[in-house]
C-alpha cells in the first residue's frame, strides 16, 4: 500500500526542476523580426490602412496583469521579444500571487482611475469584480474593449493575415455566445477540461478496474477507503465543475431553453443568436446547444421566481454529496496544490483535476526516482448506471476556453493601439508557440491544448491533454447551482455549509434551507448591480 508521506518532501524538491521533453519549436513560419519588418517603416508600425498606429517618438507602457504560474514565463519572454522590436513601448508583466488576490486587484483597479489600470487582464476575473461574472455586462459597462473590429484587422506578426484567420469560426462563435452574443470580450487561446487521474499501480494492487459510471466511481472510492486510504479521491475548490455537470443533466432539456435570449428581447440579434430561435434540446445530439446564448437577466428572473429550495436542486446536491464525502477535509477552501500533492505522494489514489495541471503532474512524476515512480492515466465519467430522478441522458463535462485575456477599454487611442498590437503579437502562431514553449520549459502551467492554428505541442503532452475532452461540453450551470455564485460577505458561511454537507453533518433539508438564503443574497445583488428590471424586452442600465 503506497501511502508514504515522505514522498511529499521529495516531490517538493523536484517540482521546480522538471521540464517536459520532446517539445520543440520546429515548424515556425518565420521569426518575429522577419514578420515585423514587413510592416515597419522607419520605426513606425502601420495599421492595415497604412497610417501609423501610434506615435513611435513617444514612450509608453503596456501592463499585462496575470496570475502566478499560468503562462507567466511565456508572457515574460513575449514581452522581452516585443520590446526588442518596439523599444518605444515598455511591456510590464504584472504577476499576482493567486486568484483571490487577483480578484481584489481587479476590484481596486476598476474602481480607481481606469487610465492607471492594467491593460490586458484575465477578463473572467475582471467580470467577477464588476458584473457578477458576466463578461457581456462588463463590456456594456465599458470595462472591456470589444475586439470585434480587431478580428478583421491585419496581424503584422502573421504575414499580414487577418487576426481572425488563426481561429475556427466555431470557436469565435463560442466566444461571442459566452459574452451574451453581442461582444467579443476576448480571443480564444486554449481549451481546458477536467478529468479523474488515477494511480494504475494502486488500482492493480487492489483489484480495481477503471470506473465507467458514477455508481462505479463511488464503489471504487468505498473500496479504497476500506483498503486504508483516508482520502480516496483528492479534490479542491475546482470540483464545482462536477456539480455543474449534474445541473446540466437536470436543467438542459426544460429550463435552459427558457433562459435563452429570445426574439423580442432587448438583447436579441438575429445574426448572432439564430441558434436560440425555437430551440429544443436533442439528447441525440449533445452538441446541439453549443452556439445558443443565455440571458443573464432571464436566469435571474427564473431564480427569483422559483427560489433555490426545489426538488431538482435537492436531487443535484444529493448526487454530489455521494462523491464529495470521499474528498479531503475542507476541500472547498483548498487550491489545487494540496490535492495534487496528495496524488503525487500516493496518499490519494484518485485526483479530480483540470488539464492546466496535467503537464506539471506529468513532469513531476517523470522526475521521481526510479523506485518511487508510478504510472497514472485519466478517465471520464459520462453516465449513470441507474439515472436518478430529474436527471436525463449523458453527463456532459467542462470543455471551454481557459486563458481568457481581455483588453481594458481606455480613452487614449495611441495607447490602445499599442495594447492591441502586443495582443496581436501574442495571439499570432509564432507568439503563441513561444508562450507555450517558454512556459513548459520553465515548469509553469499551461491550461490545455492551444486553439490557435499553427501551434504544435509535443506528442506526449498532446496525448495527455486529449483525455480531458468530455463526451460533449456542458453549458454553464453555475448560475443555477449557486456554488460559486455567492457574495463575498457570505463566502465563509458558504464554505462552512459545503464542509458540513461533505462530512454528512447536516441533513439535506437543512442544507437546502441555508443555501436558499445565500443564493437569494447573490441573486438580489446581481439584479441590483446589473440594473435588471426582470423584463427582457426592455433595455437595462448596469450600475457603474
Amino acid at each position: 500500500m503506497r501511502k508514504n508521506r515522505l514522498l511529499t518532501g521529495i516531490l517538493a524538491g523536484t517540482m521546480v526542476l522538471t521540464t517536459l521533453t520532446g517539445f520543440s519549436g520546429a515548424g515556425k513560419q518565420e521569426t518575429y523580426t522577419e514578420a515585423a519588418k514587413k510592416v515597419n517603416d522607419i520605426g513606425k508600425v502601420k495599421a492595415s490602412s497604412g497610417s501609423p498606429a501610434w506615435d513611435t517618438s513617444r514612450e509608453d507602457t503596456v501592463t499585462v496583469s496575470v496570475i502566478n504560474n499560468f503562462y507567466t514565463a511565456g508572457e515574460k519572454k513575449l514581452a522581452e521579444d516585443y520590446m526588442a522590436l518596439h523599444p518605444e513601448t515598455k511591456v510590464v508583466i504584472d504577476v499576482i500571487s493567486d486568484n483571490d488576490a487577483y480578484t481584489t486587484k481587479m476590484m481596486t483597479s476598476m474602481s480607481d482611475d481606469r487610465a492607471n489600470a492594467p491593460d490586458i487582464v484575465h477578463g473572467n476575473f475582471l467580470a467577477m469584480a464588476v458584473s457578477n461574472d458576466n463578461m457581456g455586462i462588463a463590456a456594456e459597462k465599458g470595462y472591456i474593449y470589444d475586439l470585434t473590429e480587431m478580428l478583421d484587422e491585419e496581424n503584422p506578426y502573421n504575414e499580414g493575415k487577418l487576426v481572425r484567420d488563426v481561429f475556427t469560426e466555431d470557436d469565435l462563435a463560442l466566444v461571442l455566445s459566452s459574452s451574451g452574443g453581442k461582444y467579443n470580450t476576448f480571443l480564444p487561446f486554449d481549451k481546458i477540461g477536467f478529468a479523474f487521474f488515477y494511480n494504475k499501480g494502486i488500482f492493480e494492487d487492489n483489484g480495481l478496474t477503471v470506473p465507467e459510471t458514477f455508481e462505479e466511481l463511488t464503489d471504487v472510492c468505498e473500496k479504497l477507503q476500506e483498503a486504508g486510504y483516508d482520502v480516496p479521491l483528492s479534490a479542491g475548490g475546482e470540483s464545482y465543475r462536477l456539480l455543474d455537470s449534474f445541473a446540466d443533466c437536470i436543467y438542459r432539456a426544460d429550463v435552459y431553453p427558457q433562459v435563452l435570449i429570445q426574439p423580442g428581447d432587448a438583447l436579441w440579434d438575429e445574426a448572432t443568436m439564430s441558434a436560440n430561435k425555437d430551440f429544443k434540446f436533442d439528447e441525440g445530439n449533445l452538441y446541439c446547444d453549443q452556439l445558443t446564448v443565455f440571458s443573464d437577466e432571464r436566469e435571474m428572473a427564473f431564480a427569483r421566481e422559483n427560489g433555490y429550495n426545489t426538488e431538482k436542486n435537492k436531487a443535484m446536491w444529493t448526487e454530489f454529496q455521494k462523491i464529495a464525502r470521499f474528498f479531503p477535509d475542507n476541500w472547498i477552501s483548498a487550491d489545487s496544490t494540496q490535492a495534487i500533492t496528495d496524488f503525487e505522494s500516493q496518499m490519494a489514489p484518485i485526483l479530480f483535476q483540470a488539464s492546466y495541471n496535467a503537464g506539471n503532474i506529468l513532469a513531476d512524476t517523470n522526475a521521481l526516482p526510479d523506485d518511487m515512480k508510478f504510472e497514472w492515466a485519466t478517465f471520464q465519467i459520462d453516465s449513470f448506471e441507474n439515472t436518478p430522478d430529474y436527471f436525463t441522458g449523458k453527463i456532459r463535462g467542462y470543455w471551454n476556453f481557459g486563458n481568457i485575456m481581455s483588453i481594458v477599454k481606455k480613452d487614449d487611442t495611441d495607447h490602445m493601439e499599442r495594447v492591441k498590437d502586443f495582443y496581436k503579437f501574442w495571439y499570432s502562431p509564432n507568439g503563441a508557440q513561444t508562450c507555450f514553449e517558454e512556459t513548459l520549459n520553465n515548469g509553469n502551467y499551461i491550461q490545455g491544448p492551444c486553439v490557435i492554428e499553427g501551434v504544435v505541442l509535443s506528442d506526449n503532452l498532446q496525448q495527455v491533454l486529449a483525455g480531458f475532452e468530455p463526451v460533449a461540453p456542458s453549458k454553464d450551470g453555475n448560475w443555477v447551482t449557486g456554488f460559486s455564485r455567492v457574495t463575498q460577505a457570505d463566502l465563509p458561511a458558504f464554505n462552512g455549509l459545503i464542509n458540513k454537507l461533505s462530512e454528512e453533518k447536516i441533513d439535506m433539508d437543512s442544507f437546502m434551507d441555508e443555501m436558499s438564503g445565500l443564493y437569494d443574497n447573490y441573486v438580489n445583488d446581481a439584479i441590483s448591480r446589473n440594473g435588471y428590471d426582470l423584463d427582457p424586452a426592455t433595455a437595462d442600465t448596469p450600475k457603474e
